[in-house]
């Protein structure tokens, strides 16, 4: 476990990446300028983690999990947490977060890694 993130820096990473494929064209489709050439969707880009998300040690997770007041989330995809994952993780790859956090047991603190 090389890094141990908290939910802010996903959920900051996931908004800024969904901000920026949806962004507009200053020239609305259809217009008399707009091009008719089709382009493609952009794809986000992985971004900086979060410098202000609160990060904790090992040992800080570990005693959280053990009082039962947080959960690791494995936020790889479905096929490295199918070969080695922390015992006890929720497997919901990145790209899925903000359609699966309801996953997660309410009023725990969220301790994502992806290594």
């Amino acid at each position: 476990m090389r890094h141990v993130i908290a939910a802010t820096a996903v959920v900051g990473f996931l908004a800024s990446g969904l901000a920026h494929a949806q962004m507009k064209s200053a020239v609305p489709p259809g217009s008399p300028s707009s091009p008719q050439v089709k382009t493609a969707t952009p794809i986000p880009v992985a971004q900086a983690p979060n410098e202000e998300a609160r990060r904790i040690t090992r040992e800080e997770a570990i005693k959280m999990i053990k009082a039962k007041k947080a959960v690791f989330v494995d936020v790889r995809g479905k096929d490295q947490y199918d070969q080695s994952h922390i015992k006890g993780a929720i497997s919901i790859p990145l790209g899925d977060i903000l359609t699966r956090i309801k996953e997660v047991p309410p009023k725990t603190f969220i301790i994502t890694y992806c290594a």
